[in-house]
């Protein structure tokens, strides 16, 4: 009998979300309308975040190096504001100083818990980088320890990037890895999109020059697309996420691990998270390492295409026929930094925004997606007529 009602809860929540909207969550951004430094503020995003009719939520857990809640692991000591909108290089309205890093409220728990109690699945946003701008969201752990630092093929220093392919780094991303678990976070997505400027370009530090010189004795450094600099890269990147797959299962609940691709396209020699990421996707998907695939962009190229919506199906498809066992999540973006997002398909398209996305919606569900994600979800940026087509898609 136990083992039934087990089995009966496992299928409930497997079927709960049959076709899963996820909304990334920056509360950063909410900060011109609501004071995001209290619980009534993140309550306050999170209730319009949940307009979209989104059913999972993913909250950004840093800016750059900088953790947005009161951190063990990468506290900020410095005298300076941790977060602030003064010197940002942008001409939005200024609010003065925010200090999310505040013992309290600790606002990434309480994003959790508010996230909970209206039925959520919730999760941490967490961007693969450690600047995001460079100039003063790095952590801590960052500079204090310049013996990680990542360095360029001609020897120069990297502050902003520390190499995953030391021992201790690994340690100290596994440690903020306990730190949101511990806090509730029950999806860890890990973001190669954003990625603060890195790629295998700055990763000729000791630990991978080592390893080249033992592989190809007497050869000099390649360029960092060289294929075999990217199977190197690939090797540190991947074996990272396969210590933060077995962390998390570690755990004691099932968290899942998702990870976000961008500009996807073909062939796989010159796809851009393989060569400017280090990270082969497909090879992480077919193991079971992830539970889930989130297309952030789609190759650019889509648009120049005389059916960009054929192009981009043909892309769709290939994603999922090398998803393995995880699920796979299209985008249905107002964000239009890559180019395609509902933006960018509406200028090339003619079309209005929510016929746009009404089509996105519908080619995640015929190609085989098991969801979308939504960015970003502040103010403006997914109006009433976009939001309800989402709703009731």
């Amino acid at each position: 009998m136990k083992n039934i009602m087990a089995a009966a809860v496992l299928l409930a929540s497997a079927q709960a979300f049959p076709f899963e909207k996820i909304a990334l969550v920056d509360s950063y951004d909410f900060a011109r309308d609501f004071d995001v430094e209290t619980v009534t503020g993140n309550v306050q995003v999170l209730e319009h975040v949940m307009l979209t009719g989104c059913d999972t939520v993913l909250w950004r857990n840093c800016t750059g190096g900088m953790m947005r809640y009161a951190s063990d692991e990468e506290p900020c000591r410095r005298t300076e504001c941790p977060v602030e909108k003064l010197r940002v290089p942008e001409s939005r309205r200024t609010f003065g100083w925010l200090r999310l890093d505040r013992r309290d409220p600790d606002i990434f728990r309480v994003a959790m818990r508010e996230a909970a109690a209206r039925g959520l699945r919730k999760g941490v946003h967490w961007p693969f980088e450690e600047a995001h701008w460079a100039h003063f969201t790095l952590g801590q752990w960052n500079i204090e320890h310049p013996q990680f630092w990542c360095v360029s093929r001609d020897g120069m220093p990297f502050a902003w990037r520390v190499s995953l392919s030391y021992p201790e780094v690994v340690e100290h991303k596994l440690r903020l890895t306990d730190e949101l678990v511990e806090r509730g976070a029950d999806v860890v997505f890990i973001d190669l999109f954003r990625n603060g400027g890195w790629t295998p370009a700055i990763e000729y530090v000791a630990p991978m020059k080592r390893i080249w010189e033992e592989r190809y004795p007497g050869e000099p450094l390649p360029t960092y697309t060289d294929p075999r600099w990217t199977a190197l890269a690939m090797e540190v990147q991947n074996a990272y996420l396969r210590k933060m797959r077995a962390r998390l299962d570690k755990s004691g609940r099932k968290i899942r691990l998702l990870l976000g691709i961008a500009y996807v396209g073909r062939p796989y020699e010159s796809d851009y998270t393989v060569v400017q990421r280090g990270v082969d996707w497909r090879r992480l998907a077919a193991e079971g390492t992830l539970d889930g695939l989130v297309v952030m962009s789609v190759d650019r190229k889509v648009l120049d295409a005389d059916d960009p919506w054929e192009a981009t199906r043909d892309i769709y498809r290939d994603v999922v026929a090398h998803k393995g066992h995880c699920s796979v999540y299209f985008p249905v973006g107002a964000y239009n930094y890559s180019g395609v997002g509902i933006p960018g398909y509406a200028q090339k398209t003619g079309l209005a925004r929510v016929d746009v996305a009404k089509r996105l919606l519908g080619l995640a569900s015929t190609c085989g997606g098991d969801g979308i994600v939504m960015e970003c979800v502040d103010y403006g940026n997914y109006p009433p007529d976009v939001r309800k087509a989402i709703r009731e898609f």
